[in-house]
């Protein structure tokens, strides 16, 4: 059995919410051996959820989905006839049509702030950019990957969700928090919540290090890493390239 078909076996008895917490204990309790870490067992419910936009990370697990998220580590049964059809688009996760169309945002039940929207889109392209590239950033960095778990929009389920997690050269671990436009010290609990739920999870004895990427940085924040050696920052430049097409 797959960790994801142990999933559909604790929903099979449930038809009301449950959370990744209560997942991962039923599971333990039909499995007593624990074949699955609780961080594999929260991104398979990532996956088999046909709403959540972090599901597109997970393709081989989401063509499975059969299941509807509600929002911080909460889940239930899908209802097509109730909650819509939903399918991965260049934009993420969307609802469709009856035409079998994307609605667009606009005509979606939540209205996202211009600002917000471009920021997001920003966040997004650089974090494309750096899974493909993660040397860049430094040496002999690479994207964390065990047992279908990939360190993308890494769910925790607890502190929230991780945006890169990688593995360098050493074998240590290195939290990536991404920032559009400029960062300020707010960052520091936020990526100090991360590595200490990757110290707790999964690291072990291993090293875990933090990395803020950003296009500026607050002189606050600067101040706050002194005191911080293990979180570095580094900031990113947007370059345009141009192409003929005729």
């Amino acid at each position: 059995m797959t960790c994801w078909e142990a999933i559909q076996s604790v929903f099979a008895e449930e038809a009301g919410v449950l959370t990744t917490e209560q997942v991962v204990q039923r599971i333990y309790a039909n499995h007593p051996d624990k074949p699955w870490k609780p961080v594999t067992i929260s991104c398979q419910l990532i996956g088999l959820s046909i709403n959540h936009a972090s599901s597109r990370h997970y393709p081989s697990t989401r063509q499975h989905a059969s299941l509807f998220s509600l929002g911080n580590g909460r889940y239930r049964r899908w209802n097509p006839e109730q909650d819509g059809t939903w399918a991965l688009t260049d934009d993420g996760v969307r609802l469709v049509d009856e035409g079998g169309d994307a609605v667009s945002a606009a005509d979606e039940p939540q209205i996202i702030a211009a600002a917000e929207e471009t920021s997001l889109s920003l966040e997004r392209d650089l974090e494309r950019s750096l899974v493909n590239n993660l040397d860049q950033l430094e040496p002999g960095l690479k994207l964390y990957s065990t047992e279908g778990v990939v360190g993308q929009q890494l769910e925790t389920g607890v502190v929230g969700r991780l945006d890169l997690l990688a593995v360098d050269a050493n074998g240590d671990f290195v939290v990536i928090e991404l920032k559009a436009g400029r960062a300020d010290d707010k960052v520091c609990g936020q990526i100090l919540r991360y590595m200490g739920w990757v110290k707790r999870e999964i690291a072990g004895e291993r090293r875990v290090r933090g990395i803020v990427v950003a296009s500026d940085f607050s002189e606050a924040l600067k101040y706050a890493v002194q005191a911080m050696p293990d979180v570095r920052l580094k900031r990113y430049e947007v370059r345009f390239t141009f192409a003929d097409i005729q």
